[in-house]
């Protein structure tokens, strides 16, 4: 195998464990959360993007790293993770705009990150010397894809006014039941 398969072949198989933890797991507990606290942990996943910065560093990659790739990728990245800090001080002061920052970071941070994608393959940057790098790219961007995925269903699913998910079964009973009342 080349490096170029190795690479496609942990990217596509890591992308697919991170969806399926979000399915089995992640996406059944958020469901039961108000948005604001079902958006919490995966914001902070996204926190530590600032270790996109290393492209930049010569010594922890390759200092051969394409620019068209790793300049848009560190400072997307670095944007990213500002944008998750804010979007989490935000929704924890229950600031009424912090759903605004929430959806700013998240389309940011999913452009960023499909932008990356793009640049790196017309670079051909698995083949680059990536040192540590290359962990960055096949574990934990298919994370990061996968958590924007399950961000943008928490900012779309329809919430209970009394702030249960009506469309989470278990749930359903609980409200059935306060409504009455």
């Amino acid at each position: 195998m080349n490096t170029t398969l190795f690479f496609v072949v942990q990217v596509a198989l890591n992308a697919l464990v991170f969806v399926l933890i979000a399915l089995w797991y992640v996406a059944p507990r958020l469901a039961r959360l108000p948005r604001a606290r079902a958006l919490a942990p995966l914001l902070f996943l996204s926190a530590f993007r600032s270790e996109g910065t290393v492209f930049l560093i010569s010594g922890v990659v390759g200092s051969r790293l394409p620019e068209q790739f790793a300049t848009p990728a560190a400072y997307g990245d670095l944007l990213a993770a500002v944008l998750a800090v804010a979007a989490l001080l935000l929704l924890r002061a229950r600031w009424r705009g912090a759903l605004v920052f929430v959806w700013l970071f998240n389309i940011e941070g999913t452009f960023d990150l499909l932008n990356a994608i793009f640049q790196g393959v017309r670079a051909n940057v698995p083949v680059q010397p990536l040192g540590p790098g290359w962990f960055i790219l096949t574990l934990y961007v298919p994370a990061l894809l996968v958590a924007h995925l399950v961000i943008f269903w928490v900012l779309l699913r329809r919430e209970h006014p009394l702030g249960v998910n009506a469309t989470s079964p278990d749930k359903l009973e609980t409200l059935v039941t306060i409504e009455s009342r």
